[in-house]
């Protein structure tokens, strides 16, 4: 049986791309995707199932978009459009555009649809189809969170993925060659991409995935703590990720605009951690810190 959506469309400028993310998934989109390929205006898109009030939820969303100016936000032009897209036609969109692209020195994203033939001996191949989950292991905040795994993994970690998404951090860090790795989101569609993009990659059994909101309610302790989220929702984790990470562990957050950097420092450095890293790419940050011996 076939899933029909609604696509959301939201264009903006990119200061307003956290909070316009944010709208959205407030207003009870089952993911969001940004395209930011054009140098001005940049089209945030989500999907509703067909059984929504898309009516009532589109003038709730315009509104609050234009009213983005009232905290300094320049969300021009503030277009909202909307389309019925079926579950065959949604797949075949991400199709059109999406393929295998060297993301960090040694880690490849392949669509699961692609044929690839890998020519390099160090390429580590990481198999994805995002579905309705954010993160198609593309856009420049998980671009970092990758490479920050990258850098700091050595083997047998302990990872806690936090906000997993469609998995792909969980999957890189086993790549990568990360112990065991427990890999959380609060929406169920995420939590079933993640694990349907685990079973595409090979040796994935240390994997755990499941619903959770944040770290509320988890035992135990990490060697490394990923996130890549928008800053408003980072900012409650860091006291969570200091509780959770062993001492000299890593936390490593993704998904900050420029605008808010200094709020994420401020918040790390108030509950011990070490400022290691901080990563750039347009106007988005990622942060590598450690925790602290106190």
């Amino acid at each position: 049986m076939n899933l029909n959506l609604i696509e959301v469309k939201v264009m903006t400028k990119q200061e307003a791309v956290p909070a316009v993310s944010n709208i959205l998934m407030e207003a009870g989109a089952q993911g969001v995707q940004i395209d930011d390929h054009k140098l001005e205006d940049v089209a945030v898109i989500s999907y509703f199932p067909d059984d929504a009030d898309i009516k009532s939820i589109l003038l709730k969303i315009r509104a609050k978009v234009v009213n983005l100016t009232a905290y300094g936000l320049n969300p021009a032009p503030a277009k909202v459009t909307a389309r019925s897209l079926s579950d065959a036609k949604w797949a075949t969109t991400w199709e059109k555009y999406y393929h295998a692209e060297r993301v960090t020195r040694f880690l490849t994203i392949v669509p699961a649809w692609e044929d690839y033939e890998n020519k390099e001996t160090n390429q580590i191949i990481i198999k994805l189809n995002p579905g309705m989950a954010f993160g198609t292991g593309t856009h420049p905040t998980t671009k970092m969170a990758m490479q920050a795994l990258e850098t700091i993994l050595r083997g047998n970690e302990t990872v806690f993925d936090v906000g997993t998404g469609s998995g792909v951090l969980a999957v890189t860090s086993r790549k990568l060659g990360a112990g065991d790795i427990f890999a959380w989101d609060n929406d169920k569609n995420a939590v079933e991409s993640a694990k349907k993009n685990i079973a595409l990659n090979m040796g994935m059994q240390n994997i755990q995935v499941g619903i959770n909101s944040l770290l509320e309610e988890i035992i135990g302790t990490a060697d490394v703590i990923v996130a890549n989220m928008l800053a408003e929702v980072l900012l409650p984790l860091v006291p969570q990720a200091a509780d959770h990470l062993k001492k000299g562990g890593k936390f490593i957050t993704a998904g900050i605009y420029f605008d808010k950097l200094d709020d994420m420092i401020d918040e790390l450095n108030q509950h011990g951690f070490v400022i290691n890293q901080v990563m750039s790419v347009d106007n988005w940050r990622s942060i590598i810190a450690t925790k602290g011996e106190n």
